[in-house]
């Protein structure tokens, strides 16, 4: 039998593995594939900067958009 398990936050991976790791005598078999998605600030500025502009040239207010959001 498998468990696959998805888990983002790094302390609860760490809290998860010590407490399946106390199964290992009684036959547990724990595998793990560490995938880290951390980016750098390079690539978070280049991101951001995808989006510049895109209002550009036109009447748009922060008033003009909650009038149409409320209709």
């Amino acid at each position: 039998m498998t468990i696959t398990l998805n888990i983002q936050n790094e302390q609860l991976f760490d809290k998860i593995i010590w407490l399946l790791s106390r199964f290992k005598n009684d036959g547990l078999e724990i595998i793990t594939d560490i995938q880290k998605n951390i980016s750098t600030p390079i690539e978070q500025k280049n991101k951001f900067s995808d989006f510049a502009g895109i209002w550009k040239d036109r009447d748009i207010t922060q008033e003009s958009l909650r009038e149409q959001a409320w209709k």
